[in-house]
């Protein structure tokens, strides 16, 4: 399935559209600011990211709160990523998860693939990001 597009801004303004990232790996990370899980998540996300954006990886936040509680924990958390709003066009895929944290995996293609479930180690994340990196499937 191809991934619904997005164009929205992230929390210091800058818009973000998913088309201008083809070619690249991009995982998209629904989270909260109430959620210990995904606050639990988010530096091992940007060890990743740091690790993989040099071989073609891009990750971003996405949560239905507001730019100014999701940058204080984005700097309290030392979060590199860019955190999206979902004040712009975001599909409601990705929108209204029934838990959270919720990954999405999409391949250089442009297409959604299956994404580890956040509950088991975040090793499968990463290996799931290595795959396609490689251009598996």
């Amino acid at each position: 399935m191809t991934a619904p597009p997005f164009d929205t801004v992230d929390v210091i303004g800058r818009r973000h559209r998913l088309q201008e990232h083809a070619g690249q790996v991009v995982l998209v990370n629904v989270w909260a600011t109430w959620c210990a899980p995904c606050r639990k998540e988010m530096p091992e996300l940007d060890r990743l990211y740091q690790k993989r954006k040099n071989q073609g990886l891009m990750v971003f936040g996405l949560s239905t709160e507001g730019a100014d509680v999701q940058r204080t924990v984005a700097e309290r958390l030392s979060v590199t990523y860019p955190l999206l709003t979902t004040e712009g066009a975001v599909p409601d895929i990705y929108r209204t998860t029934a838990r959270y944290p919720a990954n999405f995996l999409i391949d250089r293609e442009g297409r959604l693939q299956p994404a580890p479930s956040t509950e088991q180690p975040f090793e499968k994340l990463e290996a799931a990001v290595d795959a396609l990196l490689r251009g598996a499937r």
